[in-house]
């Protein structure tokens, strides 16, 4: 029974210490060592969240340290919209590529999270949109869409190592100033 105590209490001390201690329980030197935190809390989430928001809407370099190395963003619903662009369910942006196209043609999109979650560990995802003002005459488009971010704890930042993004592209085109054909009726039988 004293070994489940101990084994018990030495559980709780490792979840709450900083660093390693050596703790006394029932006449036992219990050696707790704490790992640093390697899930999500809400507050790491909802830094994220905005991080991603303002790279969006607002992008400036300090934004950087939120893009993991190795990051890439996957979005069929923009490999549609680029003329000749990537096979379907490959990467549109590596870290380089994101940063230089939010830095020389930034996307000024404004972005509102409609739901938030469900998160996990390294793990989010939220459902978004984006109602554009008028061009050309035509009216606002809006354009829901749902992210997915995979992130990474680089020392003691949190970052975005994977951004997977679907949005409605035909209102996105359309909200830009593109055009759509519509399909003609089906043939008769």
């Amino acid at each position: 029974m004293r070994f489940f105590t101990a084994l018990t209490f030495a559980a709780a001390a490792s979840a709450a210490a900083v660093g390693t201690t050596t703790i006394k329980r029932n006449g036992l030197d219990v050696r707790v060592v704490a790992e640093p935190k390697k899930c999500l809390c809400k507050s790491d989430v909802d830094e994220i969240v905005d991080a991603y928001v303002k790279m969006l809407s607002d992008w400036d370099e300090s934004l950087i340290k939120y893009l993991h190395d190795d990051f890439l963003d996957t979005s069929d619903s923009i490999n549609t919209l680029v003329p000749n662009g990537p096979p379907l369910g490959t990467p549109i942006f590596n870290k380089e590529s994101f940063i230089n196209h939010q830095t020389n043609t930034p996307d000024n999109l404004p972005v509102i999270i409609e739901k938030l979650g469900p998160w996990n560990c390294d793990g989010i995802s939220f459902v978004w949109h984006a109602t554009f003002k008028k061009f050309g005459g035509q009216e606002e488009k809006r354009v829901r869409g749902v992210t997915i971010l995979q992130v990474a704890k680089v020392e003691d930042q949190w970052q975005i190592k994977t951004l997977d993004v679907e949005f409605n592209s035909v209102n996105y085109l359309l909200a830009v100033g593109g055009s759509v054909t519509p399909p003609g009726p089906p043939p008769s039988a």
